[in-house]
């Protein structure tokens, strides 16, 4: 069976995002699964899309296996960077474990913008790719576990 998988990138940081999409996209394409891309605007929004696309009443659209996050948060001069760590990592794993679905978090909490490049860089961190292997694994976890 080919997995089909929904990824979710948050865009606030742009050159972030295009590296943890590219880390994530080249696993999945290795692996030879199907995914879609959705985009939101930054980590905070992650979990609402991610109950969105993998809501299993929905009536309409692609059934998604599992679902990728991927995203970054710098830290700031203020406390908003707790928050919205805490509150989009809390709420990516809530979604993932209130319907049993698959998951790769590939959101980046850095203390430095240095950091934040090295981790989401393919040929160095490769947090999207680390996503996207996990989504894939869970998969096979829940298959193999008959749900």
């Amino acid at each position: 069976m080919t997995p089909y998988i929904l990824i979710i990138e948050a865009r606030f940081y742009d050159e972030i995002a295009d590296n943890l999409l590219k880390g994530a996209t080249a696993v999945l394409k290795e692996a030879k699964a199907n995914f879609d891309v959705v985009t939101v605007p930054g980590i905070l929004e992650l979990p609402t899309a991610a109950l969105m696309g993998m809501t299993p009443e929905r009536t309409s659209g692609q059934h998604y296996d599992g679902f990728i996050s991927l995203g970054c948060a710098v830290k700031g001069e203020t406390d908003h960077y707790e928050h919205v760590c805490t509150q989009s990592m809390a709420g990516v794993q809530r979604v993932a474990l209130d319907l049993r679905a698959p998951s790769g978090n590939g959101i980046l909490t850095c203390p430095t913008w240095e950091l934040a490049e090295d981790r989401a860089d393919p040929a160095r961190g490769d947090a999207g790719g680390r996503a996207a292997r996990a989504c894939l694994r869970l998969i096979e976890l829940k298959h193999q576990f008959g749900l």
